[in-house]
């Protein structure tokens, strides 16, 4: 298999692969044990992707062990050191700080436990499951220039960006490729960007606060999740200025709202029930013997008002419709034909 297959030829390949039987997933005497380590349980996206995770495990018939470090290093690394002693047979995780698993990673492997890591790189890694966060990231920001450019009638302005949790690669790149593209743009100036911890709702509200006071006269806020940006919008709601225009990242539920009543101008849509399916059933799919590349991302997709009404049914249909929705099939397969089904 090819090392860096795009993600659309290898969810083809892994379904042709278990629709004609080849392989031994499947063939164990006994349900395959996976252990899954969050960063926390009490972001709406974390908790969308268990869901997936849940699912994948129904539908293939292995246990699904979840666990969490709730937001603090030293807490995942047991979590994780605590699912080899358990002798799992494939741990998927998305870690807090990726240099701080280097002899977790190598107890792992001496128990020939499989790892799949998720957004963050790792030493060891079975295989790495990400999002194009970095070329994701750079179309926010070419839609912040478009919305600065209405604004102004010229390219310029004051941008302040919300980010995750600095130990992780999902942070460097939606934040790197924002910027990337404004540098283009030496009349848009990033006059703040600060971490909100482990992607804490409320440091988003006490920065944004800040910014209100320090920087008077800030155009446009990214928040690198919906769980940061929507409760930055709720700030400027209260103190009366909407004229800051928020884009945003991830797609749920909240960030989709935003985007109906205004208050958010984009975001990027990840649907994290469907990466929760895949986070979890590649790492069973290692356990079963099936060979990964090394990397593999899955695409996003801008949602603004021209396209919000095909996402909003999809978020629907991933919340309560989850048992049937055909997880196998390439997002962007799911994508396109809800935007031609529900578009505007």
């Amino acid at each position: 298999m090819n090392r860096k297959m795009p993600f659309l030829m290898l969810v083809v390949s892994l379904f042709l692969l278990l629709a004609v039987g080849i392989g031994a997933v499947g063939a164990q005497d006994a349900p395959l044990r996976i252990g899954l380590v969050q960063l926390g349980t009490d972001n709406p996206f974390w908790i969308a992707q268990v869901a997936g995770g849940e699912e994948a495990a129904r539908r293939n018939g292995f246990e699904l062990i979840v666990t969490s470090g709730e937001g603090d290093v030293t807490r995942q690394v047991q979590a994780f050191e605590d699912l080899v002693n358990q002798g799992v047979n494939a741990i998927s995780i998305n870690p807090l700080d990726a240099n701080a698993f280097g002899p977790a990673m190598e107890q792992a492997a001496a128990a020939n436990i499989p790892v799949v890591c998720l957004f963050s790189y790792m030493e060891g890694c079975a295989s790495v499951l990400g999002f194009e966060e970095r070329v994701n990231g750079g179309l926010v920001a070419q839609y912040a220039v478009q919305l600065l450019t209405e604004k102004y009638g010229e390219p310029r302005g004051n941008v302040a960006i919300l980010l995750g949790a600095l130990g992780q690669d999902i942070n460097t790149n939606r934040s790197g490729g924002f910027t990337d593209v404004l540098a283009n743009y030496p009349n848009i100036t990033v006059v703040a960007a600060e971490s909100t911890g482990n992607w804490e709702a409320d440091k988003a509200v006490s920065l944004t606060e800040n910014w209100l006071t320090a920087y008077p006269d800030l155009d446009l806020i990214y928040g690198l999740s919906d769980s940061l940006t929507v409760p930055a919008s709720d700030v400027l709601r209260r103190a009366g200025r909407e004229d800051i225009m928020l884009v945003s990242y991830d797609g749920t539920e909240v960030g989709l709202a935003g985007i109906a009543d205004g208050s958010l101008r984009s975001t990027v849509a990840l649907l994290p029930q469907y990466n929760g399916f895949w986070n979890v059933y590649a790492a069973y799919l290692v356990a079963s013997g099936v060979q990964f590349p090394s990397t593999y991302y899955m695409p996003g997709a801008m949602v603004t008002t021209e396209n919000l009404a095909g996402f909003q049914q999809l978020s629907v249909d991933l919340a309560d419709n989850i048992t049937s929705f055909p997880f196998e099939l390439p997002v962007g397969n799911i994508v396109a034909d809800y935007g031609q089904r529900f578009s505007q």
